[in-house]
């Protein structure tokens, strides 16, 4: 998750690594907003040829190796909140990985109900255009108290799902949110205003890169917290209405 990546300490200098920057160069919104497209547009491809092939994507990331999937993306956030350098080829191999699963779980929800993806689709942007507004025009403010409230969540939320994962292996099933009980809609909900919240930390820490003159090499690694924010976003959006839609 993004809180993963971007805190207070991202563009420290020792983190950071501005030894050389003029070489370098420094961070910009610009620079961010267009890498971040980059990544988005890798994710698209991918996901179009992992709605094409949902059968082959699905019976690869199924059971074990779906938890060994899910890890594995972990892994490549962690790898690169240690190591901001590798921010381009990780962040592009998350791209690629998310797409081609975010495609063929996409092709699922779409074949279950016509129409589904594109309301999370429009959701996940209405909500990405809304964020942005309130912080730009300073409603929602990010305060230290408000970054450690939405990372708490966020870890919690990471938690509840990779135990679940493990234990849904021996056939126990704690997953909430895939019922379309009341508790089941509340707590997606949760989750999806959580990860809605993961989007102000994103803007506020690439403001501080860019206060701070940052290398624009940064600008890969703040691109790949939003990019992982925007897929936690749609991915929440998209199971929600289909609980919505059972309850229907």
């Amino acid at each position: 998750m993004s809180t993963q990546m971007l805190n207070d300490q991202t563009f420290a200098p020792a983190t950071a690594g501005r030894a050389t920057p003029a070489a370098a160069g420094r961070m910009t919104v610009a620079g961010t907003a267009l890498k971040a497209l980059v990544l988005i547009a890798v994710t698209l491809v991918f996901a179009g040829i992992g709605w094409n092939r949902a059968v082959e994507v699905l019976d690869t990331a199924s059971g074990i190796w779906f938890l060994l999937w899910f890890f594995v993306l972990i892994a490549l956030t962690i790898a690169t909140a240690q190591n901001p350098r590798l921010a381009l080829p990780l962040g592009l191999l998350y791209a690629v990985l998310m797409g081609l699963w975010i495609g063929a779980i996409s092709r699922v929800y779409e074949a279950w109900s016509d129409g589904i993806v594109a309301q999370a689709l429009f959701a996940t942007v209405g909500t990405f255009i809304a964020c942005l507004a309130l912080y730009a025009t300073g409603v929602v403010k990010v305060s230290g108290r408000f970054v450690k409230i939405v990372a708490g969540a966020t870890l919690g939320i990471l938690l509840y799902y990779v135990v679940a994962l493990i234990l849904s292996l021996f056939g126990v099933d704690i997953l909430l949110i895939d019922e379309p009980s009341p508790a089941g809609i509340i707590l997606s909900v949760v989750i999806c205003l959580v990860a809605a919240a993961n989007l102000f930390i994103d803007f506020a820490v690439i403001d501080q890169g860019v206060e701070r003159g940052a290398p624009a090499t940064m600008e890969w690694y703040a691109a790949f917290g939003l990019l992982s924010t925007l897929i936690w976003l749609y991915v929440e959006i998209l199971r929600l209405l289909s609980l919505l839609r059972q309850r229907q």
